[in-house]
């Protein structure tokens, strides 16, 4: 392939790449998941904000009595007002990469600036003393390699705060979790390193690009399902290798579909 060519895919490769942002292609074999984790609120009548200090969130791996924790790293740790996510609007609080296998529980940890506004006048939202580790609660899910999953905590706000007496107001919590698995996955590999290769798959308007990796996979996951048109291109004039364009078989979403070995020839 000529390197003008190469020149007029860039613009195509800026954006899958910002379409596939978040995501990184180093997942091996041994196991990785995408996981995005956002936050809702019921609607509640009483007040008017219920302000959170969000800073951190665990995820207990393993069975519920003999898991660990381990920490993602928020977004934007901070106080934020559960009213104004709800009706469909939510608070993205973390998206990374996070090993497979099962998951237990989740732990929403707060910081001291907890306040709820009930008839124009601010009050401080205290925890009992059960929940100074964190606002736990169950989500057992397992987390298949390559797979994207969006995890939404929605937080009924209007269940769970409680007034105790004298303008005291307690937080116990009353949170619905529950994921998704996002879109399907393809992946495979593109041979040999040599021909240099890129990855182009096609779906009516979509079109997507991925880099391989040194090893030649590649990885498109949160895609549509259906039939995909896929290119392997090769980059590399010394060796004049030949592209390859074959059609998927009808591919699911929430399943990882994968291609094997793709060769291309001289």
């Amino acid at each position: 392939m000529k390197m003008n060519s190469i020149k007029k895919i860039l613009p195509s490769l800026t954006i899958a790449l910002m379409l596939l942002a978040g995501v990184s292609c180093t997942n091996k074999e041994n196991g990785n998941a995408q996981i995005k984790f956002s936050l809702t609120d019921a609607p509640s009548m009483e007040f008017t904000a219920v302000n959170l200090d969000v800073q951190g969130i665990e995820i207990g791996v393993g069975d519920s009595a003999n898991g660990k924790w381990e920490a993602l790293d928020l977004l934007q740790p901070g106080v934020y007002n559960l009213l104004d996510y709800r009706n469909g609007e939510t608070l993205l609080l973390a998206n990374e990469s996070f090993p497979a296998g099962s998951i237990s529980q989740v732990r929403l940890i707060l910081g001291p600036n907890n306040t709820v506004i009930k008839n124009g006048v601010s009050y401080p939202l205290t925890t009992p003393s059960a929940q100074q580790s964190g606002l736990k609660f169950n989500l057992h899910q397992v987390l298949e390699a390559d797979m994207m999953y969006s995890f939404v905590i929605d937080f009924d706000a209007s269940r769970s705060i409680h007034e105790t007496g004298n303008g005291k107001f307690m937080l116990k919590p009353v949170i619905r979790a529950y994921a998704e698995a996002f879109g399907a996955t393809l992946r495979g590999y593109a041979l040999p390193a040599e021909a240099k290769p890129y990855v182009q798959i096609v779906q009516g308007t979509d079109t997507l690009v991925s880099l391989p990796e040194t090893d030649g996979k590649f990885l498109f996951p949160g895609i549509k399902g259906g039939v995909w048109k896929v290119n392997v291109v090769a980059t590399d004039e010394l060796n004049a290798y030949k592209d390859s364009t074959f059609i998927t078989a009808p591919i699911a979403e929430g399943v990882v579909t994968d291609l094997g070995n793709i060769i291309l020839k001289k």
